[in-house]
């Protein structure tokens, strides 16, 4: 039997993106083991060992060095086929734990959801990001991107063996999908919201780069001229009280919601008649594609990810970084015009069909069958 290692920084990143892909390992003869930090309390039915590790955001701590130790552990004693490490930190520590299980046939996939080094970002990030990817590809054997931009970055240009480009990493159309006006007429009366109410809903991590702030401080201009406006916020993180408090004081806690973590999503996505986004810089946007697969349209800012999923004019907008009247004049727009609402959510639901999960997973399935001889 093959053996892979997944690692993550937590067991609700796996659990959020990549259930179908360990399921279909499973399903094809290998056991799957985890390696991440438990914020979730999440199990996995198809998992056989599940490592608990320390994976903080930030690179100069303590822990790190103790997380470092353990994997290289897990990985020495595994004798995995195949370690599939993703996001940066546990990415970078699962290449350097690998070297040694590497030099006796160990392959080392990496699965980058949006580097951090980008079109536009600061001199700085290129400085740390792209010289820290670039010596990390000699220990990678395989790089998966997720947009175009990040497939140019490593594509004849960094030291690993092979590089794909694959479209995202899916969503499911089973879960995600539009509803008739009378279930959304009815899920909205049971979350307490009217049809008269125009939902605009923002999916992400309250963390610095998702700028939640400036969606706030944008609302508020417009708070007495778009009165049937709900912006749903769905999600936690480390900024979630210091912007519940901005809310409460710029009085707007009667516009903006707080949701938290939902496992009701779908639902969610399903009554909204927008989706934004102000990311400062994104992979893809796994949440507004979950929207435009429930025929809602987009807005949110330029950037390498989103330039993947929205066509403007087409399925909705892109708006310039922290270009709040450029934000607004678009959120008015879909605000007043039903007619073009509904239009671009209908283009947005054919835009989806690029990223639903059975073309992810056929994608990362091929390149699966490169490094094990499954079943």
């Amino acid at each position: 039997m093959k053996k892979v290692l997944y690692v993550a920084t937590s067991d609700i990143h796996l659990s959020t993106f990549h259930r179908p892909y360990i399921t279909w390992l499973s399903e094809n003869g290998c056991q799957v083991d985890i390696a991440v930090e438990n914020r979730g309390n999440n199990t996995f039915e198809d998992v056989t060992n599940t490592y608990y590790l320390e994976f903080p955001r930030k690179l100069l701590s303590r822990s790190l060095i103790k997380s470092y130790k353990e994997l290289k552990q897990i990985i020495d004693k595994g004798n995995y086929d195949l370690v599939h490490c993703h996001t940066p930190i546990p990415s970078m520590l699962a290449r350097l734990a690998a070297r040694k299980a590497r030099r006796k046939g160990t392959k080392v996939l990496y699965t980058a959801h949006g580097f951090h080094f980008y079109k536009g970002a600061s001199f700085s990030r290129w400085l740390i990001y792209y010289t820290s990817e670039y010596v990390l590809s000699k220990l990678t054997d395989g790089i998966v991107t997720i947009n175009k931009e990040d497939y140019g970055y490593i594509n004849g240009k960094m030291l690993q063996n092979e590089a794909w480009y694959i479209p995202g990493i899916g969503v499911n159309p089973q879960r995600f999908f539009p509803i008739s006006q009378s279930q959304k007429r009815t899920i909205r009366k049971e979350y307490g919201y009217s049809d008269s109410d125009f939902i605009a809903m923002y999916i992400a991590e309250f963390i610095p780069r998702k700028n939640h702030e400036f969606i706030i401080q944008a609302v508020k201009q417009v708070q007495e001229k778009l009165p049937n406006l709900k912006v749903l916020f769905a999600g936690n993180g480390i900024l979630f009280e210091e912007m519940k408090d901005l809310v409460n004081h710029l009085d707007l806690s009667n516009t903006i919601e707080f949701l938290g973590f939902r496992k009701d999503v779908e639902k969610l996505c399903a009554i909204a008649d927008l989706g934004i986004s102000a990311s400062k810089h994104e992979g893809l946007g796994l949440g507004l594609v979950e929207q435009m697969m429930c025929k809602v349209p987009v807005l949110a800012t330029e950037d390498r990810g989103h330039k993947e999923l929205i066509v403007n004019d087409y399925n909705g907008y892109l708006f310039e970084q922290n270009n709040t009247v450029e934000f607004l004049r678009h959120l008015t727009m879909f605000y007043n015009d039903e007619q073009k609402r509904l239009q671009m959510g209908g283009n947005a639901y054919n835009k989806a069909q690029d990223f639903e999960i059975a073309k992810s997973l056929e994608a990362m399935s091929e390149i699966y069958k490169q490094y094990l001889p499954l079943k």
